[in-house]
């Protein structure tokens, strides 16, 4: 029977990978390719290790901190505005609040890394970019707070022997099938990727979690294509009822166990299956 297909473009699948020990380097160096950060000069900070719960491994926050340095690592499918103010929220509430009252001022950094599943709004042919504050002109910047972003879908299965090492990894975030992925390189790095997302697709406690943070990408999505622009995050606790029951039963047809639908849903047995 054909595995469920573990997307690289899922936050669930990309915090796993960059926590293991025997896969993070492949994500590390990824990152390094494309804004000059070596992360393992870094520590992931409140997470040396696994914590043993696993729903929490699978949500934690990735913040990386070197000496005055703090790195935010991000993997974003949403394109909506709102959710892209709050990664940079994000950024900005991490970096006050690094400076105490009446503290000396110090040079400290905070830099947000973002791997989108987008395209960039106003130039959709970007691959990456890195933002900063500045004055452009009297040619003053400031480098406390700055970002970089790369844009997935621009990096494409049909020219993806014109890239170097990390541009074809990239291009694997696209795929939509093992098969496809095996396509595309025969780099041991990259085999070993797909080999681990592979055993993934087996593992139900991961499943849980994926396929529930696919619910709820459709379940905003619902609410935003219903032109629900406020409350969003409310409709992910309460739903549409139909896409909740659709969502479950697709779930049951894949073999996810019966319990956890239950539990991630909200929903009755007799909700999804029916009276027996």
């Amino acid at each position: 029977m054909e595995n469920n297909f573990i997307s690289l473009c899922s936050d669930t699948t990309f915090k796993y990978l960059l926590k293991k020990e025997e896969t993070k380097n492949w994500i590390l160096e990824i990152i390094k390719g494309k804004t000059g950060i070596d992360l393992n000069e870094f520590q992931l900070v409140d997470n040396e290790s696994n914590t043993g719960n696993h729903i929490k491994d699978y949500r934690m926050d990735l913040v990386f901190e070197k000496e005055n340095t703090i790195v935010i690592v991000e993997m974003t499918n949403s394109d909506k505005d709102a959710d892209t103010v709050k990664n940079y929220q994000y950024l900005y509430r991490t970096q006050s609040r690094r400076f105490m009252v009446g503290e000396e001022y110090t040079d400290k950094r905070t830099i947000l890394i973002l791997l989108n599943h987008f395209k960039n709004r106003e130039n959709p042919n970007l691959t990456d970019a890195h933002f900063t504050f500045n004055d452009s002109e009297n040619n003053l910047f400031i480098k406390d707070i700055e970002s970089y972003e790369i844009y997935l879908p621009n990096y494409k299965k049909t020219c993806y022997d014109n890239y170097n090492e990390i541009g074809r990894r990239l291009v694997l975030f696209n795929a939509n099938s093992f098969e496809e992925m095996e396509s595309i390189t025969n780099d041991p790095s990259d085999l070993k990727i797909i080999k681990e997302l592979r055993n993934l697709s087996m593992d139900e406690i991961f499943l849980t979690e994926y396929e529930k943070e696919k619910m709820q990408e459709k379940l905003v999505n619902s609410a935003y294509s219903q032109g629900m622009k406020e409350g969003v995050e409310q409709g992910i606790e309460q739903g549409n009822q139909e896409s909740k029951i659709e969502i479950a039963k697709k779930m049951l047809e894949k073999g996810m166990n019966d319990e956890d639908i239950f539990e991630i849903t909200g929903l009755r047995r007799e909700e999804i299956i029916g009276e027996e």
